[in-house]
């Protein structure tokens, strides 16, 4: 078994037990959301949330256009902004950071 094999098998098994949903440009995805922040900042009339989320999913997940800096995206009813999109050539796993969609 290929380490790729291996990756996205143990994947599809924390995706079946801890996976959140979410929606991109029209596409159903299930994932894995790891580093969860939700901080305050100051802005005009107050304090308002300022969440910072990485989510994990197979890149095969996708067909063919992988998301993008600035696109949309939906987790469990909560819109983000993508902020960063990491994705080694050597690995199965796409990486989004997402940030609130003000920012």
């Amino acid at each position: 078994m290929s380490l790729d094999t291996e990756i996205l098998t143990d994947l599809a098994h924390l995706l079946n037990e801890h996976g959140v949903q979410a929606r991109w440009n029209g596409f159903d995805l299930l994932v894995l959301a790891s580093r969860i922040r939700r901080d305050q900042q100051i802005d005009l009339g107050g304090f308002v949330d300022s969440p910072d989320l990485s989510l994990r999913v197979p890149t095969n997940a996708f067909s063919g256009v992988l998301p993008k800096f600035g696109d949309r995206i939906e987790v469990d009813g909560d819109d983000y902004r993508i902020v960063q999109v990491s994705n080694h050539p050597r690995s199965p796993l796409l990486t989004l950071s997402l940030s609130t969609t003000d920012e």
